[in-house]
C-alpha cells in the first residue's frame, strides 16, 4: 500500500506515478550515471507546472496551500521511480522556510521555490559557524544538489542559515559520486555574509526532523519498486521447469521485502502527520529514518539477489536503487543516531499518537457509550457481566442480537468509552461461538451462543494434530456415522487452555475418499464426554497452557455438527477469519505483557551507545506495527478495501517480540542466568517468546502467505 489512504491523496499518488513513468525518470537515472555534470531532469518545468514544488506551501507564497502529506506521496513516487534531479533538497528547504522563515525569508524565496524556477540544497553536517557580524564560514559538509543550487540551507551550530549560492565566499566541488543519478557536491564558506532575515534561529532541529521525514517518504517509494521489480521477475523467471517464485528461499525474500516496505511506510506516512505536538513528530521522524532508509537498502540489495546474474550487471536498473540507497543514508543519516533517539525520546515517555479523529457520527455513540459504562461500574460484580451481554458491548462487532453489528466509528467509540474498564476476555472462545453464531442452527445458537458470552461455557480450538499443523487440512481425526451422531477418534494437540474449557470446536475427517479440504466437518465436543481425555502439556518454560486432547470412540450427536457434513473447511476458515474481525489493538504476536524494553535498557545500560542503537531500531519497528494498525483503521472508517497490515504486523510482531526479549537477556548480563531477583521475568519471557512464530500460523507459513496472497507468486505445485 501506498503512503496514500484516502481516496484524492491515492489519485494524487496514481497520478504521481503516472506522470513519472510517461517522462521516462527511471529512464532519465540511467542517462545520468555517465553524464559529465548534474542536470536538472528534463522534466523538471512541467513537475513545476503541476504544483508538485509548492504542494506544501500556501498560496500567498505561490504555493498550493496543502501540506507535508501531500508532498510526501509525490516523493513516494519519485523515489519509486529513482527520478534524477534536486527535487528532495529544493521541497526540504522550502518546507523549513514554512515553519522557521521569518515573513522577509519566505516572501523572498518562497515563490521561487514553489514554482522550480529556484532550486535549492539543505546542508545537515559541517562545522559552519556564523559569527556576531553574521558571517559564515566552515564547511558544510557533502550537499545533496549542491551543484544545481541557487540557494543553500547550511546549518550552523543550532541555527540555518541561508545563502545564495553564488555570493562571495562560498565555494562549491564537485564530487566523483556513487549515485551520479542526483549528486552531492562539497560546499566551503569564507566569511560569506548572512542577511538578517537568512539567519534561521533555532532551525537545525527542524531541518533535521524534516529531513528524516521526507528522505523516508522517498526511501519507502524505492523500498516497493524493489519489492515489486524482484516480484515480477520471480513470477516469469523459470528454474528446473517452473518459476522461481514457487521456490521457497526466493518466496521468503520476496516476502522480507514487502513486510520492510509496509514498514517503511506505515513510518513515512506516520511522520507527516499534522496532528502531533512536537515531540511526537520529533519521534515520528527518527522512527520513520530508522525504518525507510534501512528498509530501502535491504530492499535494493534483495532485488539484486532474486534477479541473480543479471541484477549484478550495469545493463539492469537494480543497481539504480543499491545506489540511491547508500547515498540517501550517507546524506540523511547517520540511521545509527535516528534509533537513538527512537530510545531516547521513548525513554522520556512520548509515545506515537494512536488515535485519529473520527466522523460526526461518532458523537451519539459516545454519548450512548459513556452512559453505559457510568452504570456498568455502579452495578455489583455478578450483574456486570449479563449487563455487557444484554447491551451488546461485551462483543460489539457481533452481529445483533449477541452484539452490536458495530461498524468502525462505532467500535472504536466503545475502545475509547471502555479504556480502561475491566471487561471480560472471551479470547480463542470467542472466535469459536462467533463461528457458530454465523453457521449454526437455531438450536446450536441457544445451546452456545448465550452461555458462551455470559461465561457458563467456554470453548477451545480443537484444529491442530501431530501430522495437522500449519497444514490445518490433513486432519486425520476420524468421525463414523452411527445412529444419531458420529463416533470420533483420534488426536488433537497443542490446544490452548482446553485444560480449563467445556467445549471444543473441532475439524473431523467424515470422508477420506475425495481433496483433503473436503470431507471435514466441524463438531462441538463436550470434553467431559466418554472417552475424552484431556492432558496438560508442560511447555518450555515449565508452564502449562496447552494441551494433548484424546478421543476415543466419543459419541457426538448430530445436534452437535455445525455447517453442513463433510463441508466444515469453509467453517473452519472462519473461525480462523474471526480472529482478526474486530477493531483494536494487538499485542506483538499475540503476546501480551512481558517486560518493557526501554524501561530495561534505562535501568541496566542507560549509558551503552550501541545498547540504545539496538533498543531503537527494535522499538522503531514496535512503532510500524503501532503505525500499520492505525493505517488499517483509517483504511475501514474510509470504507477503503482492507491491505496489508494483519499478516505484515503478524509476522513482524512475532519476530520481533522474540529479538527483544533476547536483547534484554543480554543487558541485564548475569541476572538473566536466575529467576529471580527484579529481572526473574526476563529468562522466562525469553523462552515463552518461542511460541510467538509457531502459534496462529509458523513464519514460514505466514511468508509463503504474504509471497502468494499479498504479492501474487505461485504456488509449489508439489504442494496440494
Amino acid at each position: 500500500m501506498s503512503i496514500a489512504l484516502v481516496e484524492e491523496h491515492r489519485e494524487l499518488a496514481r497520478v504521481a506515478r503516472a506522470f513519472l513513468e510517461a517522462h521516462g525518470a527511471r529512464a532519465a537515472a540511467r542517462a545520468q550515471l555517465e553524464a559529465p555534470g548534474d542536470r536538472l531532469p528534463e522534466f523538471w518545468k512541467e513537475m513545476a507546472e503541476l504544483g508538485w514544488m509548492g504542494l506544501h506551501v500556501d498560496e500567498a507564497h505561490a504555493g498550493q496551500g496543502f501540506g507535508l502529506p501531500e508532498l510526501s506521496i509525490v516523493l513516494e513516487a519519485l523515489g519509486h521511480a529513482a527520478a534524477p534531479g534536486p527535487f528532495l533538497p529544493t521541497v526540504l528547504t522550502s518546507a523549513l522556510l514554512v515553519e522557521c522563515g521569518s515573513d522577509a525569508a519566505c516572501e523572498a524565496h518562497l515563490p521561487g521555490l514553489a514554482d522550480g524556477s529556484l532550486v535549492a540544497a539543505a546542508a545537515l553536517g559541517g562545522d559552519l559557524a556564523l559569527d556576531e557580524d553574521g558571517k559564515l564560514s566552515g564547511s558544510a559538509g557533502l550537499v545533496l544538489g549542491a551543484e544545481l543550487a541557487g540557494l543553500l540551507a547550511l546549518r550552523a551550530g543550532d541555527d540555518v542559515a541561508l545563502v545564495r549560492a553564488d555570493a562571495p565566499g562560498v565555494t562549491v566541488v564537485v564530487q566523483k559520486n556513487v549515485d551520479p543519478t542526483r549528486r552531492v557536491a562539497a560546499v566551503v564558506c569564507e566569511g560569506v555574509e548572512v542577511a538578517e532575515q537568512d539567519r534561521l534561529s533555532g532551525a537545525a532541529k527542524p531541518l533535521a526532523r524534516l529531513a528524516r521525514a521526507l528522505s523516508a517518504a522517498e526511501a519507502a517509494g524505492g523500498a516497493r519498486a524493489c519489492t515489486e521489480m524482484a516480484t515480477d521477475y520471480a513470477k516469469e523467471r523459470r528454474q528446473f521447469g517452473r518459476p522461481i517464485g514457487t521456490f521457497g528461499p526466493v518466496k521468503h525474500h520476496c516476502a522480507n521485502m514487502l513486510v520492510a516496505t509496509e514498514g517503511a511506510t506505515a513510518g513515512a506516512w506516520g511522520a507527516v502527520r499534522d496532528d502531533l505536538d512536537a515531540d511526537q513528530a520529533d519521534l515520528a521522524a527518527a522512527t520513520a529514518c530508522a525504518l525507510a532508509l534501512p528498509a530501502l537498502a535491504l530492499c535494493a540489495n534483495l532485488n539484486v539477489q532474486v534477479h541473480g546474474g543479471i541484477g549484478y550487471t550495469w545493463e539492469h536498473d537494480a543497481h539504480l536503487y543499491v545506489r540511491r540507497a547508500i547515498a540517501l543514508e550517507a546524506v540523511f543519516g547517520p540511521v545509527d543516531a535516528a534509533r537513538e533517539d527512537v530510545a531516547r525520546l521513548l525513554g522520556q515517555g512520548v509515545r506515537t499518537k494512536a488515535t485519529i479523529e473520527l466522523p460526526a457520527e461518532a458523537d451519539a455513540y459516545r454519548e450512548e457509550a459513556r452512559a453505559f459504562v457510568e452504570r456498568y461500574q455502579a452495578l455489583p460484580e455478578a450483574e456486570r457481566r449479563p449487563a455487557l451481554c444484554e447491551s451488546g458491548y461485551l462483543v460489539p462487532h457481533w452481529p445483533r442480537p449477541w452484539g452490536r453489528d458495530a461498524g468502525p466509528v462505532e467500535q472504536l467509540v466503545i475502545e475509547e468509552a471502555f479504556r480502561g474498564v475491566k471487561r471480560p476476555n472471551l479470547s480463542i472462545s470467542a472466535w469459536n461461538t462467533l463461528t457458530i453464531a454465523q453457521h449454526g442452527n437455531a438450536d446450536q445458537l441457544e445451546r452456545f451462543v448465550r452461555p458462551s458470552l455470559l461465561g457458563e461455557i467456554e470453548f477451545c480450538q480443537l484444529f491442530s494434530e501431530p501430522g495437522a499443523g500449519s497444514d490445518a487440512a490433513a486432519v486425520q481425526t476420524r468421525g463414523t456415522k452411527v445412529d444419531g451422531g458420529w463416533r470420533v477418534t483420534g488426536q488433537k494437540v497443542w490446544t490452548s487452555l482446553a485444560h480449563r474449557c467445556s467445549h471444543g470446536f473441532a475439524t473431523v475427517r467424515t470422508d477420506s475418499s475425495g481433496p483433503k479440504h473436503q470431507g471435514i466437518t466441524m463438531m462441538v465436543i463436550d470434553l467431559k464426554a466418554d472417552g475424552v481425555e484431556v492432558r496438560p502439556l508442560r511447555q518450555l518454560t515449565g508452564h502449562s497452557d496447552f494441551n494433548e486432547v484424546f478421543f476415543d470412540d466419543v459419541f457426538v450427536p448430530d445436534s452437535d455438527v455445525v455447517g453442513p457434513v463433510d463441508q466444515g473447511w469453509t467453517v473452519a476458515r472462519n473461525t480462523l477469519g474471526n480472529e482478526r474481525i474486530s477493531l483494536g489493538g494487538g499485542t506483538e504476536g499475540g503476546m501480551a505483557g512481558g517486560p518493557d524494553l526501554v524501561s530495561i535498557q534505562q535501568r541496566y545500560a542507560p549509558s551503552d551507545a550501541g545498547v540504545a542503537r539496538e533498543v531503537g531500531a527494535m522499538a522503531a519497528e514496535n512503532e510500524a506495527i503501532v503505525l500499520m494498525n492505525l493505517r488499517g483503521v483509517i483504511r475501514a472508517v474510509e470504507g477503503s478495501e482492507p491491505g496489508a497490515e494483519a499478516n505484515v504486523t503478524k509476522l513482524l510482531g512475532s519476530e520481533l517480540v522474540q529479538r527483544k526479549a533476547a536483547l534484554m537477556s543480554r543487558v541485564v548480563g548475569t541476572a538473566a542466568a536466575v529467576r529471580e531477583g527484579e529481572a526473574r521475568r526476563i529468562p522466562t519471557w525469553q523462552m515463552a517468546t518461542l511460541g510467538a512464530t509457531i502459534g496462529g500460523g509458523t513464519s514460514e507459513v505466514l511468508r509463503n502467505q504474504i509471497g502468494e496472497r499479498l504479492l501474487g507468486l505461485p504456488r509449489d505445485p508439489l504442494i496440494q
